[in-house]
């Protein structure tokens, strides 16, 4: 257990608990067992009427990541799957620019984004460049590989899939289904929000030496912790940290929001560090 000091408050990442987590969860998730047993990540159910690797499904990742922020991720593509199914036109970006913007404000809407019109003209923009860069085709961001910095470079431009999170996930995302070429694909951090930031917390992995803080999980120091515990993790245990994504936000969203411990593949490791509040994305130690 080593000390980081951060803007004058020493945190503690506890490595042996998060490496022991890490292992056992990594065992769960890819081998479906346990809390685990019939779970099937939902960014990763395709419509039906989808061609998995094709440039439609990199358009649908790339549309539905977009507004996947503040929102309930099971509902949003489980309503963006039922939108593909019904009207596939609806994620392509010849259509999106054809479109009034009350149209498809009504879109994104039905798809779940918090803020419909901010996302409508999310995917107006994402939709432009997309066309004028890259022939409307995601996977042409890489058309040979290349290292995250670079990728993430060409994409400072996409609205919303320029933060960290977001970002993190679009590449976790695309690089996995083999729609982007990432060179050191094996560094990509785990994408930082309050579901990963509760249950890094909560176990007692990431923690307050002492005295009071508050501070959003997305900003200095709290992500760039969050990011080095389980970065570290996955080195001890010969993995990728973003491997850790999944499995920590399942149970993250499923169990430490709701403080439902009894089904927890890691409560015994866990110090339940309940008495740190989180509101919105802002975890408080009072």
């Amino acid at each position: 257990m080593s000390p980081k000091v951060t803007h004058s408050v020493e945190f503690n990442i506890d490595e042996a608990k998060a490496t022991a987590i890490g292992k056992t969860i990594l065992d769960q998730f890819y081998n479906k067992r346990g809390f685990f047993q019939g779970y099937e990540m939902p960014e990763y159910i395709l419509p039906p009427n989808l061609e998995k690797s094709s440039r439609e499904h990199a358009l649908y990742l790339t549309y539905v990541i977009s507004v996947d922020y503040m929102v309930n991720a099971v509902k949003l593509w489980n309503n963006s799957r039922e939108e593909y199914y019904a009207y596939p036109e609806h994620f392509q970006p010849e259509s999106i620019l054809r479109m009034g913007d009350q149209s498809l404000t009504t879109i994104v809407r039905r798809v779940g984004a918090r803020f419909p019109s901010t996302g409508a003209r999310a995917w107006k923009a994402i939709s432009k460049i997309l066309l004028e860069r890259y022939d409307g085709d995601p996977r042409r961001i890489t058309e040979t590989p290349q290292p995250i910095k670079s990728i993430k470079a060409k994409i400072a431009d996409f609205p919303h899939l320029k933060g960290n999170k977001l970002s993190n996930f679009y590449l976790r995302a695309m690089g996995e289904n083999q729609l982007l070429k990432i060179t050191n694909f094996n560094e990509l951090d785990i994408p930082v929000d309050i579901q990963v930031a509760r249950f890094t917390i909560y176990t007692g992995v990431l923690g307050l030496e002492h005295g009071t803080f508050r501070g959003c999980v997305h900003e200095e120091p709290l992500r760039n912790l969050i990011e080095e515990t389980w970065r570290d993790a996955a080195h001890n245990l010969g993995t990728y940290p973003w491997k850790l994504d999944e499995p920590i936000w399942t149970i993250g969203s499923k169990l430490c929001s709701k403080k439902k411990c009894g089904q927890c593949p890691v409560k015994q490791y866990c110090d339940k560090m309940f008495d740190v509040r989180f509101e919105n994305a802002v975890a408080s130690w009072d």
